[in-house]
């Protein structure tokens, strides 16, 4: 008889849930751990990096770098919506983006995003947010996802691109109390000002399908041939 029970053992266990809307009553602690014993090689961290080398990512004031470097130091946590779609962008055109549940503990719900992605023969989830890069098949049994909302890279790429090369005309309110905001911003937090003049600043919708969902980001970006060759991403809030 077996004495101890293995994080492997609860793995199989899990995988064995003919659907991933039964239960399996485990701890938030146990479900991190199965993901962490079970992450991706390093050929497919390697293949994601490469991708993801002309996307920097900017959290306030507070964070600047490469999204994968960020994950590493968990300062993309609470940030799911904006940096899910900001590096999808990178990834090939049927990569996708799923919006819905997790289960963390046996009744906890999390309202997240994560990104599934191919490589070789495989479909691999990346969560830039909880620092995980493993199997989907994992990711989506473990957490017992519910999907609530899906889109594909090219779908978001496509906006992106439109919102930044035809940009809305900003409304300027001149009521007193708009102006003297204004003018306290422009005397307290010029340079901050000044730089967003430069950013194409995507504010997203409540639509859960839609390619931007509760983004709240300044973007600059050089575009050629239709094509996304750098982005510098700058969170605002998130939500």
């Amino acid at each position: 008889m077996k004495d101890i029970i293995t994080c492997k053992d609860i793995l199989d266990c899990v995988l064995e849930k003919t659907s991933s809307k039964d239960n399996i009553g485990l701890s938030q602690d146990e479900r991190f751990k199965i993901l962490e014993e079970n992450k991706a090689d390093i050929e497919v961290y390697k293949y994601l990096k490469e991708k993801l080398k002309n996307l920097t990512i900017e959290v306030c004031g507070d964070y600047e770098g490469l999204v994968l470097d960020l994950m590493s130091c968990r300062a993309l946590e609470g940030w799911c919506w904006q940096t899910t779609e900001s590096s999808i962008v990178f990834l090939n055109n049927d990569d996708y983006i799923e919006r819905g549940n997790l289960i963390f503990d046996q009744y906890k719900e999390y309202w997240h995003s994560w990104i599934n992605f191919h490589y070789r023969d495989n479909e691999y989830t990346f969560d830039p947010c909880l620092n995980i890069l493993c199997d989907k098949k994992i990711y989506q049994e473990v957490f017992e996802t519910e999907v609530r909302g899906i889109v594909n890279a090219n779908e978001v790429r496509g906006e992106l691109i439109n919102a930044i090369l035809n940009p809305k005309p900003k409304k300027i309110d001149n009521s007193p109390s708009a102006i003297f905001a204004r003018e306290f911003m422009e005397k307290y937090f010029g340079d901050a000002l000044e730089r967003e003049k430069d950013e194409t600043h995507i504010t997203g919708n409540d639509d859960v399908s839609s390619p931007m969902y509760r983004n709240n980001t300044g973007y600059k970006a050089k575009i050629e041939d239709g094509k996304i060759k750098k982005l510098v991403a700058h969170f605002y809030s998130n939500g």
